[in-house]
């Protein structure tokens, strides 16, 4: 697996937003800074592009092909867009998720 986990409130709020799509809907994916991430939540429709397309083809061009059926969701989550693909981009996100379980300063 190179994607991290995403916060509850992460897969909540895409979960809410694919249910109360419009039809023309096909799939709903996370935003976070900008950058598109993951998961991404799909409808047949979608599936059915993936599933007609060659062999060849890439994920992310057919979502560029099919963006008018794409709703993209500011999510407050950067662990969405994190792509994990190297030894040295798995201890970056070990050190970055170490420095986020240290206590704070205190503040008495």
């Amino acid at each position: 697996m190179d994607r991290p986990p995403v916060s509850a409130a992460t897969i909540e709020k895409l979960h809410e937003a694919f249910e109360n799509a419009s039809p023309e809907i096909w799939a709903v994916i996370p935003e976070f800074d900008g950058k598109h991430g993951h998961p991404v939540l799909v409808g047949r429709e979608m599936i059915e592009v993936f599933l007609r397309a060659p062999a060849t083809a890439v994920a992310r061009d057919l979502e560029h092909q099919n963006r008018e059926h794409i709703q993209y969701v500011q999510v407050n989550d950067p662990l969405a867009v994190v792509n994990i693909n190297t030894p040295e981009d798995y201890q970056a996100l070990v050190s970055r998720s170490a420095d986020l379980d240290q206590p704070g300063p205190s503040r008495a």
